[in-house]
């Protein structure tokens, strides 16, 4: 009982501290005019070219930036996202486009219906989020569970920024807790520049499912 009480408020939590920074105005994080998050989001597109997806799975989609990349890849693209403010964005921003379908949702909670998998998942900027002591055991709990959403064949795009060699470690061992389940790393790359101390570039991982 005490970890479900201890999960509720760091997601109770957690969408509050969304809610304010995207009740600021719209884009908040700059996707569309800062040249690492473009940069970012470019390098994550032009590691899933070149092949034909079939339903994707986007988790943390924020306001759409990324999500609208995805559908122009992908035919069927399902979106979750914790904060209703930038839920509500990302829905009138690709309104009309064929689909996509966003959920409001907590990824540690969701399930996709029964039975389904999906060719590519997507988790960009978001588990760091989830990675806190107080929530550490259903955090860990979430490798497994995300794994067995990646149908044998798939893959797997995780991109997460960090400003230090120490968040590079921590974000690496993201990766690595896939790859012992399974996941095999097809490759890694940075994207971004550091010129200065505590300036932020994204660990990109592709990794792939077993046949």
């Amino acid at each position: 009982m005490l970890a479900g009480l201890r999960l509720l408020w760091h997601r109770w939590s957690t969408r509050r501290k969304m809610d304010r920074v995207f009740g600021r105005g719209e884009d908040p994080y700059r996707y569309r005019d800062d040249p690492y998050e473009r940069a970012r989001l470019e390098a994550m597109e032009r590691l899933l070219r070149g092949r034909a997806w079939r339903r994707a799975l986007e988790a943390g989609c924020a306001e759409g930036a990324f999500t609208a990349r995805l559908a122009g890849l992908c035919p069927s693209v399902t979106a979750l996202e914790l904060s209703p403010v930038a839920l509500g964005r990302a829905r009138l921003a690709l309104k009309g486009v064929p689909g996509v379908g966003f959920i409001e949702t907590d990824l540690r909670l969701w399930e996709p219906p029964q039975g389904e998998r999906y060719d590519l998942v997507v988790l960009g900027d978001v588990l760091y989020y989830m990675d806190k002591p107080v929530v550490r055991d259903r955090f860990e709990e979430l490798f497994e569970r995300i794994a067995g959403w990646v149908e044998p064949g798939g893959r797997l795009l995780l991109a997460h920024g960090f400003a230090s060699e120490e968040e590079r470690v921590l974000r690496r061992g993201y990766r690595e807790r896939f790859e012992r389940l399974g996941i095999r790393l097809v490759l890694e790359e940075v994207s971004g520049e550091a010129r200065k101390e505590g300036d932020v570039r994204c660990l990109l991982s592709l990794l792939e499912r077993h046949a």
